[in-house]
């Protein structure tokens, strides 16, 4: 009998230990979503939140660069021609977000451009000049606000089936995929359709992290290259982080 019940005992653990080893265990990343859209809906519905949102648009001037085109031609119609020289532009905006359409923000600019900070409201829109805050008479329109961040680079993602792996950003554990080529318009809804991004930059590389825990985004990273007709290179990398999600010491008054 007591041979009996320690096969018994034995076969119980055994049994436990494959099915541990076929769901992968408790530390292994669950199913991702199956769209970037119920990713950026979540991210839509959140009350409040902090981030940080950069990019860098660089191009370099060729070794010798050919002529530029002349207006007629359809390659002149951009805005960087051969003869410019090589620039790298990079912001930051450092932030917090509070539903339907409030933001504050701290917006840097390199090279040696002074930080703005801005306060938006609907369409209502403050600078903090010195130390006294202006309201701005005519706003201008403002897509790089995280929600159309997350609708240009995360929802048309296709994220079915797809790898990931568990990364640490700061102190989140998140779960990480990464998606090469996608074709996307972000640089079109971003920075509008008429600019050189919107024009070239079509296919993007993303990196995406979401929380282990509630598939939050964590941090979104999508890089993209293109060549101009006359062989100048232009890149664009984006990336966003996002945090304190419902935090409620966020909160945004007008300033004024």
């Amino acid at each position: 009998m007591r041979g009996r019940l320690v096969c018994t005992a034995f076969g119980a653990v055994l049994l436990s230990l494959l099915l541990i080893a076929c769901s992968g265990g408790n530390d292994e990343p669950a199913v991702l979503p199956a769209k970037g859209a119920e990713v950026c809906d979540a991210l839509n519905g959140t009350e409040r939140f902090r981030y940080t949102l950069s990019y860098v648009i660089e191009s370099q001037q060729q070794e010798n660069p050919p002529v530029d085109p002349p207006p007629g031609d359809p390659a002149g119609g951009y805005a960087v021609k051969p003869s410019q020289s090589g620039f790298r532009f990079e912001t930051k905006h450092d932030g917090a977000a509070v539903r339907p359409d409030r933001l504050d923000l701290e917006i840097s600019t390199t090279p040696d451009q002074p930080s703005v900070r801005t306060i938006r409201i609907g369409e209502s829109q403050w600078y903090l000049l010195g130390e006294t805050w202006q309201i701005a008479t005519e706003p201008t329109g403002f897509p790089l606000t995280p929600p159309n961040v997350c609708d240009a680079l995360v929802a048309p993602l296709d994220l079915a089936g797809k790898a990931a792996d568990l990364q640490s950003v700061g102190d989140t554990e998140a779960r990480h995929v990464r998606i090469d080529g996608a074709p996307l318009s972000a640089a079109s809804q971003l920075f509008g359709p008429g600019s050189d991004m919107g024009r070239l930059l079509t296919s993007y590389d993303v990196d995406l992290w979401l929380n282990k825990n509630n598939d939050r985004v964590v941090k979104v990273e999508a890089v993209s290259k293109a060549v101009y007709p006359y062989g100048r290179e232009l890149s664009a990398r984006i990336v966003m982080e996002i945090g304190s999600y419902n935090d409620d010491e966020i909160e945004i008054q007008p300033p004024l």
